[in-house]
């Protein structure tokens, strides 16, 4: 297979890539399996332009044996911000949401109770207390988010990373 595609459009998937390479492995201290072969065509594809054109976009590194991204790259890409863009985002999100989460099982006597309830009955219990915590963090970010160790409520859930 061939595929023709413009200088623009090779520097516009460049972006693309470092986004993928960013979001399947930035956060791993081991490689993921999973990845290997995805990882191994951006490599491929990042060696296509290692060395040319004026502005070096892609460099090898011998310590690591690998295509990255150089730091003129780094500095011409809407990547970086792309990424911080979704990294806050999936942050908001996930934090509003285990909250919520949390917060409706103690109102709705237990997570089993939460569960066992119809979609829209867990929408009741839950909008409201999602809806504060948007409005609150909107407001004010972490600023007034506090830990407060309980020991009265039952099984947490558990913190889970990528390693």
């Amino acid at each position: 297979m061939n595929i023709e595609i413009s200088d623009k459009e090779y520097r516009d998937l460049l972006d693309i890539l470092h986004i993928a390479d960013v979001v399947m492995s930035g956060h791993r201290k081991e490689e993921d399996k999973r990845s290997v072969r995805h990882r191994a065509l951006i490599q491929k594809l990042y060696a296509l332009s290692a060395g040319a054109g004026p502005v070096r976009l892609i460099s090898y590194n011998e310590s690591v044996h690998s295509y990255m991204p150089t730091a003129e790259f780094e500095a011409s890409t809407v990547a970086r911000r792309v990424i911080d863009e979704f990294a806050d985002h999936l942050f908001w999100d996930g934090l509003i949401s285990r909250l919520s989460y949390r917060d409706a099982a103690q109102i709705a006597g237990g997570k089993d109770r939460l569960t066992a309830m119809s979609d829209s009955e867990r929408q009741e219990v839950e909008g409201p207390i999602r809806k504060r915590y948007i409005d609150e963090f909107a407001k004010n970010g972490v600023d007034n988010l506090a830990v407060i160790q309980r020991f009265d409520v039952g099984e947490g859930m558990p913190v889970t990373t990528s390693d």
